[in-house]
């Protein structure tokens, strides 16, 4: 059986494919790699999480 290109699969593609094989690592690995690579934000304390959440409903 031939590996399949995960780069070429769209997140939601990718996703489902790690879902229905569990045993695959390596699909694992690349999902994670693309997970870690988008910006997060990074809240230490309960004012800067009440700030960021106001923020993305729109109230800040």
């Amino acid at each position: 059986m031939t590996q399949p290109d995960f780069d070429q699969m769209s997140d939601k593609e990718l996703l489902a494919y790690v879902r229905t094989h569990p045993q695959d690592t390596a699909a694992f690995h690349k999902y994670m790699d693309r997970l870690s690579a988008r910006p997060g934000v990074l809240c230490t304390t309960d004012e800067e999480f009440e700030a960021e959440l106001l923020k993305r409903i729109g109230r800040a």
